[in-house]
């Protein structure tokens, strides 16, 4: 009953409406329209600029490096006691401005010195580890790096090809993490 009422006022509202006169704007809106539209308001925009992938995945790869090399150097000071130097800490950067990224042949050498750390580690305590598990773990990196090598060729191959670029550089990534929990591995069985 009372949705009908409801229904029952708003047709008389409609009704009473469509006898109402047509009442004209109090003034024409259209020249201020159209002078948006010839010419439009110049406003400041943040600009937005996208990186390229090859860029991107060598940023992403830099930062795992610096991370896995974190946690190495962390487990060895602990492991000899030895504390780890501050590093100097960098300027503020600039508000808006875009950080540098090392060239990707800059970011492959800094991974491939992180790999080349975690690999003597995990060599000088895999004493310390099951032979199964130092069996999976050769096995893994294995794989890895054949899996490092098809991409690193079909890169040579495309070196535009952004999915291998990222597969590249998640490839890598699996490598350090591996190597790290297999170093953790040695360091916590000591």
């Amino acid at each position: 009953a009372e949705c009908r009422r409801v229904a029952d006022d708003l047709r008389q509202v409609i009704a009473r409406a469509a006898d109402l006169p047509p009442l004209p704007p109090d003034r024409d809106l259209w020249e201020g329209i159209a002078t948006r539209i010839r010419e439009p308001e110049v406003r400041s925009l943040p600009v937005r600029r996208r990186l390229p992938l090859p860029r991107l995945a060598a940023a992403a790869l830099l930062l795992a490096t610096l991370g896995g090399g974190a946690v190495w150097l962390r487990a060895r000071s602990a492991r000899t006691g030895t504390p780890v130097a501050a590093a100097p800490v960098p300027a503020a950067p600039v508000p808006g401005a875009l950080p540098e990224l090392q060239p990707a042949a800059d970011v492959a050498r800094g991974t491939d010195h992180a790999v080349n750390d975690l690999e003597q580690a995990l060599a000088a305590g895999r004493e310390r580890l099951d032979t199964a598990t130092v069996r999976i773990v050769t096995q893994n990196l294995a794989r890895i790096d054949s899996a490092i090598a098809d991409a690193e060729r079909a890169l040579a191959a495309d070196p535009a090809n952004a999915y291998v670029s990222r597969h590249l550089a998640e490839t890598t990534r699996r490598k350090l993490d591996l190597l790290r929990r297999a170093v953790t591995l040695t360091q916590s069985r000591s």
